[in-house]
């Protein structure tokens, strides 16, 4: 067959295919007569196995030395294993970064690239299961702090002018930059270029401030979907824990026994369904 039926059927393109016997990975027949190159079903095949691995990301050189048998295929995929994992984690520190980065919203003017390159080209000391654990969920626990966040304002909002007042106070306590697009008893505002929309909850004592960003999807923590859906449960569950082991130490404390079990287990488990009911609100 020519070089372009052996390309529909291997799935690698003719300059490839090409490039490929120049770097002598394939030596297919010559036609007698006109020297047209002739390729055969194992030459095909030989094409397919190139391509495997290339998507494996394979190095060519590796290949070539498989080919010749001078490598066994279950030593190199081994060692690519191990290299693929190794790039996956700087891969995963990477889009951390990024993710981070987005959260700032910075300008191409105003990003502190040199600070940027040393934190890159300098990374820290490989972190701990448990310290990877904890900033991790520090990350979660920032993002769903930007979609949905609440404050007491130190006195009652009756005025969209004393609404406007309390949202320049919060920033300014916190050192955001405070953008308002629209005042009244719900305005809408922006803090570190996040879009808001807030609304007063009026309370018995003191009335508190609810905001909500205006595109939540838009907010992401860069984390693997497993880790997040695991940090999540892990953000619901880990309130009902400290109540518990708390109620539990106290009473431990105060009478020497287990006298007060029950009443631990009854505070967390309504301290769980509060959290369980605020997550599906």
């Amino acid at each position: 067959m020519n070089i372009k039926q052996a390309s529909k059927q291997s799935g690698v393109a003719a300059p490839n295919i090409r490039f490929y016997e120049k770097e002598g990975l394939l030596n297919p027949a010559r036609l007698p007569g006109n020297d047209y190159r002739d390729y055969t079903e194992q030459d095909v095949r030989t094409l397919r196995f190139i391509r495997m691995l290339r998507m494996l990301d394979v190095p060519l050189p590796v290949i070539r030395s498989v080919l010749a048998g001078d490598a066994p295929l279950g030593n190199v995929l081994r060692e690519q294993q191990t290299a693929l994992e190794q790039r996956a984690k700087q891969l995963e520190g990477a889009a951390r970064f990024c993710a981070e980065l987005a959260r700032q919203d910075p300008s191409a003017a105003s990003l502190d690239v040199d600070a940027c390159l040393s934190r890159m080209e300098n990374p820290a000391q490989p972190q701990t299961f448990f310290s990877g654990w904890v900033q991790d969920y520090r990350t979660l626990a920032q993002v769903q702090h930007q979609k949905h966040f609440f404050f007491i304002p130190q006195g009652s909002i009756n005025t969209p002018q004393e609404f406007t007042a309390a949202l320049q106070a919060y920033a300014e306590e916190r050192g955001m930059q405070l953008g308002l697009t629209k005042e009244g008893m719900y305005p809408e505002f922006s803090l570190d270029g996040i879009p808001y929309k807030a609304y007063r909850n009026p309370g018995k004592y003191r009335d508190e401030i609810c905001c909500d960003a205006v595109h939540p999807e838009q907010l992401n923590t860069g984390l693997p979907s497993r880790r997040e859906r695991q940090l999540r449960g892990l953000r619901v569950l880990l309130p009902a824990a400290c109540t518990f082991a708390a109620i539990l130490t106290a009473g431990w404390m105060a009478t020497g026994g287990t006298d007060w079990l029950w009443l631990a287990a009854l505070a967390a488990a309504g301290v769980l369904l509060g959290r369980c009911f605020e997550n599906r609100l």
